[in-house]
C-alpha cells in the first residue's frame, strides 16, 4: 500500500507539483491526487513514480520491497488476475461537480452486481454533496445500462469527463429533477439539470466504503 505521507513528502522535496510529477511519470494528475489522498492504495505506475522522485519503489510502498524479491516472475495483467473492473478518479470542480480521469487509475475484482455487465465501472467519489450516503473516497459501483427510474442515485455525465453524482427525484422529457443530501453553502437541496447539457445518466448500484 502506497504511503501517502511519504509520497507527498518526496514530491515536495523534489520541488514537483502534482501535474509536474504526473507529466514525468506519464499518468494522470488525478492518479497522483488519489494516491496522496489515500483513495487509491496501489498503482502499476509506482516504479515510474519512484524513479521520477529519485527513490526506490519500496520507499513509497513497503509491500513493494517484499514483492521485489520475485522480480523474475512475469507480471500478471489485471484481466488475468481477475482484476478487470476499472476504477476512475475524479477532481472536484464547482458545486458538486467532478472532472473524471481519462483512463482508469486502478483495477479491482468485478463486483457481483456487475459481474457480467460490459462497460460497468467504479468511480472514486469526491466532494460532500451526497454525504452521508456517499462520502469522499467511497467507490461508487456504476452500471451504465439499467433503465432510468426515479428514487435512485445516478452519475450524470456531460461529455466524457464532466460528471456529478445525485439522487434522481423525477425524470422529464427535457430535465432531470435531482436532489443532494448535503448541498454546498448557498445551494439548494433540490434543483434541475438540463438533459441537453447532461444527456447521460448511469445508475449507481452501491459502493465500497473508504
Amino acid at each position: 500500500m502506497v504511503d501517502k505521507d511519504e509520497l507527498i513528502c518526496r514530491r515536495r522535496e523534489a520541488g514537483l507539483s502534482q501535474p509536474a510529477l504526473a507529466d514525468r511519470v506519464g499518468c494522470s494528475q488525478q492518479l497522483i491526487a488519489a494516491l496522496e489522498a489515500g483513495a487509491t492504495k496501489r498503482t502499476k505506475f509506482l516504479p515510474r513514480i519512484a524513479a521520477a522522485l529519485g527513490v526506490e519503489p519500496g520507499q513509497l510502498d513497503p509491500d513493494y520491497a517484499h514483492f521485489g524479491r520475485f522480480a523474475s516472475v512475469p507480471p500478471v495483467s489485471p484481466v488475468m488476475a481477475g482484476r478487470d473492473f476499472p476504477i476512475y478518479a475524479a477532481e472536484e470542480r464547482g458545486e458538486g461537480q467532478m472532472v473524471l480521469s481519462a483512463d482508469p487509475v486502478d483495477f479491482m475484482q468485478r463486483p457481483w452486481p456487475v459481474i457480467r455487465v460490459n462497460d460497468a465501472y467504479g468511480l472514486y467519489v469526491v466532494g460532500e454533496s451526497m454525504v452521508p450516503e456517499y462520502r469522499p473516497g467511497d467507490i461508487a459501483i456504476v452500471n451504465p445500462h439499467i433503465p432510468v427510474v426515479a428514487d435512485e442515485v445516478y452519475i450524470f455525465r456531460q461529455g466524457r469527463s464532466q460528471a456529478t453524482i445525485k439522487h434522481l427525484a423525477r425524470a422529464l422529457a427535457d430535465t432531470w429533477h435531482v436532489r443532494q443530501w448535503n448541498p454546498p453553502e448557498g445551494s439548494d437541496k433540490d434543483f434541475i439539470l438540463s438533459r441537453i447539457d447532461w444527456p447521460t445518466c448511469h445508475r449507481v448500484l452501491g459502493k465500497y466504503s473508504r
